[in-house]
């Protein structure tokens, strides 16, 4: 959809974007062909989420995937299920809905210009045993935050939300946007990346219960060593046994420490 037709659409429905909800449409067709190219071919079934006017859903459409979507707001379903009859549509909040009970689960792919409000839960979401079977994910996100998922290699964007994407998903930037793509233009840049799903396991669920606590704990104070943001969690004794262990300098910041050496490191905690 382009400009004009997204605002003939909201005028149709009587509506106005909703900041709260994270509305801002996309009306460049060009990045709407990048994202449903970058998806790529799907040997399954495809869930949208937060499709809105469903510029996104005839995309993907056209590109011949079985899609299904969900969508928070009841006026903008019911209006999707007329144009878009094709599309397994559900009425619900992502965040709080159980996949299983969206038709056509369990989904190989995800797809999404994502509400801002939601992007980091969405893709720890996306890390759950309950999606499992997704392969791949092309979502968008709000510039900075595209920016720190991507950053594995150390530095001020690196962190706990990179870090616990990792073990599951590879993740590559692939393109920004401008506000002047979106109705109504937000006050920040966008971009769009693509979550793999890694096909060598790193670690177990149980095991990334263990890496996730650390990885939380390392990063509860980007300025302190690394010693002193575990010891509040693990007590100093067991963090520099710990530490030790994993040939880990206790002086260094979270920051310089490379995802491998996070799960080492998790390996030798005591909990």
């Amino acid at each position: 959809m382009n400009i004009s037709q997204t605002r003939q659409a909201l005028n149709e429905l009587g509506m106005r974007p909703d900041k709260s909800l994270g509305q801002n449409f996309l009306v460049n067709p060009m990045a709407i062909r990048r994202i449903v190219n970058a998806l790529g071919e799907v040997s399954g079934t495809v869930l949208e989420i937060g499709p809105g006017l469903g510029a996104l859903t005839s995309g993907l459409i056209r590109a011949g995937h079985d899609l299904s979507a969900i969508e928070l707001s009841e006026t903008m379903a019911e209006w999707l299920v007329k144009e878009y009859p094709e599309v397994r549509m559900v009425t619900g909040d992502f965040l709080s809905f159980d996949p299983s009970d969206i038709p056509g689960y369990p989904f190989t792919a995800v797809a999404s210009n994502l509400p801002y409000n939601i992007s980091s839960q969405t893709v720890f979401n996306l890390c759950e045993p309950k999606f499992d079977g997704v392969e791949k994910a092309v979502l968008m996100f709000q510039k900075e935050m595209a920016t720190r998922l991507a950053c594995i290699d150390g530095g001020r964007n690196y962190g706990r939300l990179s870090l616990l994407v990792w073990p599951w998903f590879s993740v590559e930037k692939l393109f920004d946007l401008d506000p002047g793509d979106f109705l109504p233009r937000p006050n920040v840049d966008s971009s769009v990346v693509i979550l793999r799903r890694k096909k060598d396991k790193v670690m177990s669920r149980d095991e990334y219960a263990v890496f996730a606590k650390v990885v939380r704990a390392a990063f509860s104070g980007r300025r302190k060593k690394v010693l002193n943001c575990l010891t509040r969690v693990f007590g100093k004794t067991d963090s520099l046994v710990m530490l030790e262990a994993a040939n880990i300098d206790p002086n260094l910041r979270a920051e310089r420490i490379e995802p491998e050496k996070f799960a080492e490191l998790a390996g030798k905690a005591q909990v």
